[in-house]
């Protein structure tokens, strides 16, 4: 299972925090900046198979394969802001996590924007 080995990963990066933290700080934040890309590497696979499950659906619904494109370009925004902002948050820099935070909603919602545009004039050829 996924969730043990980015479990086991986070425990040894835990770890590997905890003994440098008290012998080099400085290296205890390098070791946990590679804890979180150890972690988003072992779920590779999983993001292939979103991505591979998505384009199915496109194909089985026919829907525009931009449209979906975009909807997982923002799903990845949203993971990649929320990993962002807890690695900030982790080193104690509460400020700049809410920075990462709000950059991540404005490239969502000018992503968004195409979509939502589409989905209005759809509705409007409806009525």
């Amino acid at each position: 299972m996924t969730i043990i080995k980015v479990i086991a990963i986070a425990f040894v990066g835990l770890l590997a925090v905890g003994v440098l933290r008290e012998v080099k700080p400085s290296l205890a934040a390098l070791a946990g900046i590679v804890t979180g890309l150890a972690i988003i590497y072992s779920l590779l696979d999983e993001f292939t198979y979103i991505v591979e499950s998505f384009r199915e659906l496109t194909v089985i619904a026919e829907i525009d394969d931009a449209l979906v494109k975009t909807i997982v370009k923002i799903i990845g925004v949203g993971y990649l802001t929320e990993f962002s902002a807890g690695m900030a948050e982790d080193y104690g820099s509460q400020p700049i996590a809410k920075k990462i935070e709000f950059g991540g909603k404005i490239c969502i919602a000018v992503m968004a924007l195409p979509v939502i545009t589409g989905l209005i004039s759809t509705i409007g050829s409806l009525l």
